[in-house]
């Protein structure tokens, strides 16, 4: 299952590398990076075909944008539809 990451900016003092790095680390049993840009991080989570329910890697990423200082403007968006991350 993939979930991008929308972010009009990164919080104050971020840098991409740093965003990619820390959510490498917290998903490293959950998912992994599949490319970013800009304005955009792109996710595959582990989902049922590997056995893993995506709830835990949607919930560890909500979390760490919301902790981090993300713009309340950031979304992730599941299936074409975008959720913001205080939703």
């Amino acid at each position: 299952m993939e979930l991008l990451i929308h972010f009009p900016s990164l919080p104050q003092g971020a840098t991409l590398e740093q965003v990619k790095d820390d959510l490498a680390g917290l998903l490293e049993d959950d998912g992994f990076l599949l490319g970013s840009g800009p304005h955009h991080i792109d996710i595959d989570l582990l989902g049922e075909d590997d056995n893993k329910n995506p709830k835990y890697g949607i919930l560890t990423v909500k979390h760490y944008l919301q902790q981090a200082g993300f713009d309340k403007a950031t979304t992730i968006e599941l299936a074409g539809t975008p959720v913001g991350i205080f939703e």
